[in-house]
């Protein structure tokens, strides 16, 4: 099917070396990567992300609540193990019921403002 020049023919790709099919095949690998993704392709890849992003957002908030409720338990075992002066009794019951928050909302500042407060009760404690 050569020429007569030693060519191949018109519609038969020429035989390729051993190594070059490797090569040829990382450069069309990295040229699909080069390329813009297809708009369906972008939102699935979008929708995959998002997912992966609540996944995280779940795990960070599960671990924010578990150490939030072990810094409140840390003061409630306190106070029961601790023999409290009457006026330090008090003040802690002061701190506690000044806390103004609304659950239902579910907003950022009212768990910041129970991490004060608890705070607060650990250094009135001496924690």
């Amino acid at each position: 099917m050569a020429t007569a020049k030693g060519k191949p023919a018109a519609g038969k790709p020429a035989p390729a070396e051993p190594g070059a099919t490797a090569s040829a095949g990382k450069r069309s690998i990295a040229a699909a990567l080069a390329r813009k993704p297809s708009r369906k392709v972008a939102k699935d890849m979008l929708v995959l992300e998002l997912r992966r992003l609540r996944a995280m957002f779940t795990e960070i908030a599960e671990r924010y609540v578990a150490n939030a409720e072990g810094e409140i338990a840390a003061v409630i075992d306190a106070a029961e193990r601790k023999s409290l002066p009457a006026a330090r009794v008090e003040k802690m019951l002061e701190v506690v019921r000044k806390l103004s928050v609304k659950p239902k909302k579910g907003r950022r500042k009212d768990l910041a403002r129970i991490e004060g407060a608890t705070a607060s009760l650990r250094k009135e404690l001496g924690e």
